[in-house]
């Protein structure tokens, strides 16, 4: 039987200033729908992947838990469809901020894919930021948070927006460095391997690692990319 035995449906439809973004929903084989969300005609997620968006999460976070609760302070940049939040809340987290540009996508979730990621907004240890995520990587505190969570394009060479590209330069990478405490890290989810990046950022954090997933998709089996950078404890 075929995982989507119904058509894609335009649920909505929406023209903002980075370009069209698209909701459409599809019926799986046991009934429950399934979400896909496409940008300027590139897709860009669906609810159907969300092991590798969850993965982000789950591998990242063990390594501040050992911090007491109320330094666990958790950025993420890119809401999506929730995944990675609900993941990132259920690890005992103190507090959480999500930076969420787009509109859309925030009504999205409070409605479509609420029932899907816990309700994971309406957490009260969640704060929305609804601004351009550049604008917080340059304006934020040093040393604000432990652990930083980016998940706003395909990858750092595959973005849903070309202004995105500077989310990933190196003096982006050196600014990210800043904003994580001791013993911090910083992770970013990707749909392709990145070894430039990875390069880059081997020059900026203390330890960089990268996993590779194996993710299950609609109908298939495919590799998605985490590249991880840790701040290291201040020495003497």
């Amino acid at each position: 039987m075929t995982p989507f035995p119904s058509p894609r449906e335009i649920i909505a439809r929406h023209a903002t200033e980075e370009g069209v973004i698209q909701l459409q929903r599809r019926q799986l084989d046991d009934g429950s729908p399934a979400y896909e969300i496409i940008v300027d005609g590139v897709f860009l997620m669906a609810s159907y992947n969300q092991a590798s968006e969850r993965t982000l999460a789950e591998r990242a976070l063990p390594a501040i838990l050992a911090r007491p609760r109320d330094q666990r302070r958790v950025l993420i940049g890119g809401l999506g469809m929730g995944f990675t939040l609900q993941s990132t809340l259920a690890a005992d987290v103190a507090a959480v901020d999500v930076v969420e540009l787009s509109p859309p996508i925030v009504e999205w979730n409070r409605t479509h894919f609420a029932p899907l990621n816990g309700r994971a907004l309406a957490d009260p240890r969640v704060t929305l930021i609804q601004d351009d995520l550049y604008h917080v990587l340059t304006t934020a505190p040093a040393a604000a948070y432990c652990a930083i969570l980016l998940d706003v394009d395909n990858g750092p060479s595959w973005l849903a927006h070309e202004q995105n590209g500077r989310l990933y330069t190196d003096e982006a990478l050196a600014r990210w460095a800043g904003l994580l405490m001791a013993g911090g890290i910083f992770a970013v989810w990707s749909a392709q391997a990145e070894p430039d990046f990875l390069r880059r950022m081997e020059a900026v954090f203390d330890r960089v690692t990268e996993t590779v997933i194996r993710a299950p998709a609609a109908d298939r089996v495919v590799d998605h990319f985490i590249y991880s950078g840790y701040r290291e404890k201040e020495k003497g």
